[in-house]
């Protein structure tokens, strides 16, 4: 996503700027007239990286920009690098405090053509191989393991002689983990046992069914249990957590829908699950449906909540269902877990076209996501819901499917929902069933207060402790009445 850097701090009740030596607010741009795209990586250990793809081309591929900056946003320096074109940021993972490996790939990791960088953040030091794949295979995510690196998708067996040729750091090993064909991973997790954990869901025979699939750091190959759940539970999306007892638990959404399904972006879910994982088993899988939840018909329209308590108020089944993105991330309190996950729906209009012929015919033109309502709620380690809260969202449309509220816990026990939007903070605190206070904006200023024309794009990120990056595009005319395109970063903090 495109974006530049600004630096503001703000309060829950009060927004103040975090200023830089010489009184202004810390603020970094970045002109838009030479970028095709942009991306920005907030590392948890207090670097951010932003990776720029420039509209420059090159005879040696596609040109891209590295800038990596400290936690005070100073910017410690660049790398350039060349890539095929329509390669994109696929993914990238932490190696302990000071390396990331990134991984670039084509749409969706189809093909499992993919470049791998390592970079040391401190020294700027980076390698990179590159990868080529086959027809068949599908590159879905990395993961890391102490000294080692996962390379994870389907049909990757034959990547392993060019992989066997990369040079790597003393110590530094590559695993290809290549899952069954017709299978999906769910969640992937690191404990702190220094185990390596994967869902996978089959979606055909023999290999239909959810499997968890361990790799310990001693192991020299995977380990393989199936996981039996209840009938007619089809599991949609998940999330891997390590529990507070050193146990795993497997969170997320699922339906009870038979026969083929929809892909995930037009999937709808009828309720949550919470199972505890032991010796490779489930010792309890919990479902709620949401129908059982306190606030959720709130976020429905009128006449669909006012039907669906009618039915309930006569002892019949009700099934809501969603479209919903969970997010990847949760909130610990004490022994309960805080579920996110935002409600969306897909938009389109129709244009009408003429054939050869001179006959009419109309298209189908996809609009984008809106996101609707943001939905958190709480539930104990047996997976028993404890409540459950949400906050309207009106203005929010994207076209892919990614996290855009930001949800954190305060030490009261509330939980503030956010999202930026047109130069304002939007915010909400809840604490269990009940609102702390309401909806409330908060405008955000740019450097010199200069005149934003217009902004899109708009997202917030969590950064590190209470730090938060705002972005986007902004055409801003300045005091010298000159225009500018530029991507921002803005840091935030709620105190």
């Amino acid at each position: 996503m495109p974006k530049i850097l600004l630096v503001f701090v703000l309060l829950i009740a009060n927004y103040n700027l975090v200023f830089s030596q010489n009184n202004n607010p810390m603020r970094i741009e970045v002109s838009s007239n030479k970028i095709e795209d942009i991306y920005s990586i907030p590392m948890k250990n207090k670097y951010f990286i932003i990776v720029e793809h420039m509209k420059k081309r090159a005879p040696k591929g596609e040109h891209w920009v590295f800038e990596v900056f400290d936690s005070k946003m100073k910017k410690k320096g660049n790398k350039t690098t060349y890539l095929p074109r329509d390669f994109y940021l696929f993914d990238y993972k932490l190696l302990g405090d000071t390396v990331v490996w990134i991984c670039f790939a084509e749409n969706d990791g189809k093909n499992a053509n993919f470049m791998l960088f390592r970079l040391d953040l401190n020294t700027l030091f980076m390698k990179h191989a590159y990868i080529k794949g086959s027809r068949k295979s599908r590159l879905d995510r990395i993961e890391v393991l102490n000294n080692k690196l996962f390379i994870i998708g389907d049909h990757l067996e034959h990547i392993s002689d060019q992989v066997n040729e990369i040079i790597m750091p003393n110590g530094v090993e590559v695993v290809i983990s290549s899952f069954p064909e017709y299978s999906s991973v769910i969640s992937s997790v690191t404990d702190k046992h220094n185990v390596l954990s994967v869902i996978v869901k089959g979606r055909k025979d023999p290999e239909k069914g959810l499997y968890l699939y361990e790799y310990s750091e001693n192991s020299s190959a995977f380990s393989k249990s199936k996981l039996p759940v209840p009938s007619g539970i089809n599991i949609i999306d998940g999330n891997l957590i390590e529990g507070s007892k050193g146990d795993l638990l497997f969170m997320g959404t699922y339906n009870t829908q038979s026969g083929r399904q929809s892909t995930n972006e037009n999937t709808t879910v009828e309720g949550t699950y919470l199972g505890k994982i032991n010796n490779s088993s489930f010792t309890f899988f919990k479902t709620n449906t949401f129908s059982d939840f306190r606030n959720v018909y709130s976020t429905l329209d009128y006449r669909t909540a006012i039907k669906a308590k009618q039915k309930q108020s006569k002892g019949k089944d009700v099934k809501l269902s969603f479209k919903l993105l969970v997010h990847d991330n949760f909130i610990k309190q004490g022994d309960n877990y805080v579920m996110i996950a935002e409600s969306y729906y897909p938009e389109y209009h129709y244009e009408n076209n003429f054939d050869n012929r001179g006959y009419m015919y109309q298209t189908q033109v996809f609009d984008g996501y809106n996101t609707s309502n943001c939905i958190v709620a709480s539930f104990n380690d047996e997976g028993n819901l404890l409540w459950d809260n949400y906050m309207h969202i009106s203005d929010i449309r994207s076209y892919s499917l990614q996290e855009n509220i930001l949800v954190f816990p305060e030490v009261d026990s509330s939980i503030v929902i956010a999202y930026y939007y047109n130069g304002h903070i939007i915010s909400k605190s809840v604490r269990g069933n009940n609102v702390v206070f309401k909806k409330t904006e908060e405008k955000i200023e740019t450097v010199f207060q200069e005149n934003v024309i217009s902004e899109e794009l708009c997202h917030i990120e969590a950064w590190y402790d209470k730090y938060f990056i705002l972005s986007g595009h902004q055409i801003v005319i300045g005091r010298n009445s000159k225009k500018r395109k530029v991507y921002f970063f803005n840091l935030v903090s709620f105190d």
